[in-house]
């Protein structure tokens, strides 16, 4: 996906809560009329924040050039680290560094002084804890770390702010400012329920046995000494969402929610328990007026909708309702009468602005019933990831313009390009020519944009999960041709051998403000900070609370529907580390029932700094618990490459130079060939190995090594070499389309906005580097066909892969339904590659350098070769 912020230093990442020490119970009684019998705890024995009179103001500190930046001892961060927003690394080091601060000022502050640096990002940090999001600075004048929001300002602290206000336990809610509360007052929608004068920082207010009611919310109003005014708070009720008692009250395990169409009535179901009414609208045009006067009509017929157990509304109307769209209006504590697309919507209109009601079996082209996913192991999938656009938009395609850029495009055959006498396939052709057996698709479902006017987005920005993306479609007015256009294409790549892979986004939404299932449920589906603000994992302003009930229900409902009504083969997780591992299991256990053999696998890493619950998290440190599905195996790729946030210029064992020695990679190296990953709590099981270079982040693999050499001829080796290795390992294979001609972007490190020109697949490198192609269909050939290659976690470990002097690896493998043996002999750039014995191999299956290699009991091996011989 689009990265938007740099992990730093590899480290989980939490907004800091603050929290008071207890000092016992008040013995002052409580102000309220109420008769609930409240209690509640001060906590006035160390306050979490104190401002020193040095800082009364600005304008009290001297003018500099520089910067100095402040953070408040009691946060307990120590540590800055900066960067520059392009994510560059200072040469040599994979990692930025960090610099200490020193307390002064009364030791309330951590200061230090950032006059030789000249970077643009900052975090706080400290060693083994969590840090703060990534901010920004200027290099003039004097930063504050505010905990009251967890941001960085050039101005000083407010003198007094409500720091918490939030449910800690079931009818617990805890209050903390930083200084003194000399009064509060606790509501309940509009109503007052309980009063205090505490005369401290943090309280515990029970509410005993009055049941929380959380349909109205419930807001704190304190005044705190030093303050000049009543300071308000909304409580945050996020806590009691994963409690069992609210998933007793209001989890709903129904299969119906959305749309239940037939011919004679359809029945709508949508999950809001805390909203007072929900309406129906039924349009018999899916385009607002606002998007198209022409085309648009916004007239609709409305139904009320009754609430029925579990907070689930619902209503029936009559008739064929097929071709009809709909949207619900929604009233609630949080929004009046906010009219939203229903998270179940299977299809939508222009823009997604409103759902579809369709028949969904007229959507399905001729013979989709006879497609069937093919029954691949997924240690023998070759996936070969590519944007819908990009394997049709260069004029060397050559295909029909009306399909260029679109799903009919996609699958359209008999394409060709031809330059200087020689002609190739390209498009669908040229994947099928290649042998891939899988192809990832970067996201296609309905996404946040204009589909009126198409421009390039790798389609990381999810609008409407269930509904494919109508800019691919020949026409985004009808929601059903998106969905029939779609199926074809899948239907087709099936019938090649090929399945299709889908990237999925589950992790964010383009904007949660207002969203539909921020409307619907106002604060369940998303996380959030100590502060009440989004809690931002994703890089992308917002992260999905995987581990809520009816969150964790959609995802596994999306990816279910999604296998089922389109016969996917498998699903790419975005940031899958922003998923609990319970979620993952469960999308896996009920996509398993519908085809045995899908491959699930994600990015096992986040975006940013999240606030769930690290050990509960699908991150790669946690990949020993990962049950039926797999990881993207970026030790793998480092050791190799040196790719991902490392610095441009850094050099990996199949980039090695002339005098660079990277013996020191070899051993992730050879655990890479193994199918292990994550070599500090080390994944040794191919199953859960996604093995890789380069994908459609970052830069391709031709301007990766680019970035290292420049135009020197070893390049294309060293990517020659860099994907051998990949494809002779143990686990899923994986690459990046165009890779196989050397394919570029133009230097562009993050193409996710870029022009259709940046991203696309120029057919002319194909001509340019056809022996290259060659080479890639044999390496296909042998992954696919080979099992040697397809080996189980105990036949990898049990391997024997030999190195000599850190720059050469031989192995063997074996194809047992052929009765074959393969050897296999990798070199990178370092040094003089010793001989290897080919004793009894009989014929060479690929020389990468086609060298006219002569096998004995002592042949010669050049740097950056791949040397697979046969016997």
């Amino acid at each position: 996906m689009k990265r938007t912020r740099i992990a730093v230093l590899g480290l989980s990442s939490l907004i800091l809560a603050s929290i008071a020490t207890s000092c016992g119970p008040s013995e002052e009684s409580s102000t309220s009329e109420l008769p609930l019998d409240p209690s509640w705890s001060q906590n006035s024995g160390s306050y979490s924040f104190k401002t020193n009179p040095v800082f009364a103001g600005a304008d009290s500190l001297p003018s500099i050039d520089s910067v100095v930046a402040f953070c408040p001892v009691s946060s307990t961060y120590n540590n800055v680290y900066l960067w520059d927003s392009d994510g560059t690394l200072p040469t040599g080091s994979s990692t930025w560094p960090g610099i200490a601060m020193t307390k002064n000022y009364d030791d309330t502050w951590y200061e230090v002084d950032l006059a030789s640096s000249t970077k643009t990002n900052i975090i706080f940090n400290k060693s083994g804890s969590p840090q703060t999001q990534d901010m920004s600075i200027t290099h003039s004048g004097y930063w504050w770390f505010w905990l009251s929001d967890g941001n960085i300002h050039d101005t000083v602290p407010a003198t007094a702010w409500i720091q918490t206000a939030k449910f800690s336990a079931e009818g617990v809610i805890t209050v903390v400012s930083n200084v003194n509360m000399t009064s509060f007052s606790l509501y309940e929608g509009d109503d007052v329920i309980l009063t205090g004068t505490p005369s401290c920082n943090a309280i515990d207010i029970s509410l005993n046995k009055h049941e929380a009611d959380l349909s109205k919310g419930y807001r704190v109003v304190c005044n705190l000494e030093g303050g000049t005014a009543s300071l308000s708070m909304n409580v945050d009720i996020n806590l009691l969402y994963g409690t069992d008692s609210f998933n007793e009250t209001y989890a709903y395990d129904g299969a119906d929610l959305g749309v239940t169409y037939s011919s004679a009535q359809s029945t709508f179901k949508v999950w809001s328990p805390f909203s007072s009414s929900i309406a129906l609208r039924v349009y018999s045009n899916g385009t607002p007026t606002s998007v198209s006067a022409s085309k648009g009509n916004d007239v609709y017929v409305e139904y009320p909708m009754t609430k029925g157990a579990k907070g689930v509304f619902s209503t029936s109307v009559s008739g064929d309702l097929s071709g009809k769209y709909y949207t619900y209006v929604v009233t609630n504590s949080s929004y009046t009468e906010k009219e939203v697309v229903d998270p179940y919507a299977k299809a939508v209109g222009v823009n997604g602005k409103r759902g579809e009601i369709l028949d969904l079996a007229s959507t399905d082209p001729t013979g989709w019933d006879s497609v069937t996913v093919n029954p691949y192991d997924r240690k023998e999938l070759t996936v070969w990831e590519c944007h819908i656009a990009d394997l049709t938009s260069s004029s060397t395609w050559t295909g029909s313009v009306d399909n260029a850029k679109k799903y009919a495009g996609f699958h359209e055959s008999g394409t060709t390009y031809t330059q200087d006498g020689v002609t190739v396939k390209t498009g669908f052709d040229h994947v099928k020519e290649l042998g891939v057996n899988a192809v990832q698709i970067l996201p296609m479902f309905d996404q946040d944009n204009d589909e009126t006017t198409p421009a390039f987005n790798w389609g990381y920005n999810p609008l409407n999960y269930n509904a494919p993306e109508g800019v691919y479609s020949s026409d985004p007015y009808d929601g059903a041709v998106r969905i029939s256009e779609l199926k074809a294409l899948i239907a087709d790549y099936v019938k090649a051998g090929i399945n299709i892979i889908m990237d999925v986004v589950y992790n964010h939404v383009s904007s949660a403000k207002a969203s539909n299932f921020d409307v619907l449920v106002p604060g369940y589906y998303f996380r959030y900070t100590t502060t009440g603000a989004f809690s931002n994992g994703s890089g992308c302003g917002n992260e999905t609370a995987s581990e809520h009930y009816m969150m964790r229900k959609f995802i596994v409902d999306s990816a279910s529907y999604w296998a089922s009504e389109y016969k996917l083969g498998g699903f790419r997780f975005d940031l899958m580390g922003l998923h609990d591992l319970t979620t993952m299991e469960d999308v896996v256990a009920s996509c398993k029932k519908i085809n045995p053999n899908i491959c699930v696998y994600g990015e096992p890493w986040m975006g940013g700094s999240s606030s769930m619950d690290y050990s509960t998290s699908a991150k790669q440190s946690n990949g020993n618990q990962w049950n039926g599905y797999g990881g993207f195996n970026d030790v793998f790729r480092d050791s190799l490459i040196k790719g991902g946030l490392h610095s441009s210029s850094e050099i990996g064992w199949a980039t090695a130079y002339k005098t660079d020695d990277q013996s020191a990679d070899v051993a992730n190296v050879v655990a890479g060939l193994k199918g292990t990953a994550n070599t500090n709590d080390p994944i040794a099981d191919p199953d859960k190995s996604v093995n890789y270079v380069t994908c459609h982040d970052n830069y391709t693999l031709y301007d990766r090594i680019y970035m290292v050499v420049h135009a020197n001829a070893v390049g294309p080796k060293m990517a020659m070499l860099a994907n051998s290795v990949i494809f002779t390992s143990q686990g899923t294979t994986f690459m990046l389309s165009g890779d196989e001609f050397l394919r570029t972007k133009s230097l562009n490190s993050n193409s996710y906005n870029a022009s259709y020109k940046i991203n696309e697949l120029n057919y002319a490198l194909k001509i340019k580097n056809i022996s290259m192609f060659g080479m890639y269909q044999k390496l296909v050939a042998l992954k696919q066909g080979v099992d040697g290659l397809h080996l189980d976690k105990t036949g990898a470990a049990a391997l024997s892969i030999a190195t000599s002097g850190g720059n050469e690896i031989v192995y063997e493998i074996k194809d047992t339904a052929n009765s074959k043996t393969y050897k296999i002999v990798h070199a990178d750039g370092f040094g003089t590659p010793a001989n290897v014995d080919f004793t009894g191999y009989t014929s060479v299956y690929l020389d990468t350098l086609n060298s006219g290699v002569s096998l004995s009991s002592s042949t010669a091996v050049q740097n950056y070769q791949t040397i697979i011989a046969v016997k």
